[in-house]
């Protein structure tokens, strides 16, 4: 984190920022659903810094038979040039859709970024180390 090659990465225009990122690691035990439905492939999130928003997506298996898209969109507000605060939207689970609660809401600070790989730090303690598809 102490080389972090990237200066601003949510503010600066020539950031490498936006684009689809896949969650290789975290310690957040409500991203990893611990103790719900197992996930089929990757989390994936894409971030667009030029509408400020963000979408988590994933697939998990429902009672061992069926897989279901899942996902959630988070509109972000930038507190500086590499913390914004994050407020989820909508969750989507296969066809239905719900907006969230207006208490879902987060802080991230984007302590690394490359080419190829991200490392973020979450209000809550959790790190997550996220790489370019």
């Amino acid at each position: 984190e102490k080389l972090n090659p990237s200066v601003n990465p949510i503010t600066n225009t020539l950031s490498n920022l936006n684009g689809d990122w896949s969650l290789d690691y975290t310690t957040s035990d409500s991203i990893l659903g611990k103790g719900g439905s197992p996930k089929i492939g990757p989390i994936i999130q894409n971030i667009d810094t030029t509408t400020l928003s963000a979408k988590n997506s994933e697939i998990v298996r429902f009672g061992g038979l069926v897989n279901i898209p899942r996902s959630v969109t988070a509109e972000l507000s930038p507190v500086s040039g590499r913390v914004t605060d994050v407020k989820f939207k909508k969750f989507m689970l296969g066809p239905v859709s719900f907006n969230a609660p207006d208490s879902f809401r987060g802080t991230l600070d984007i302590t690394y970024l490359d080419d190829e790989v991200r490392l973020t730090r979450g209000d809550k303690g959790n790190i997550f180390v996220l790489t370019r598809m």
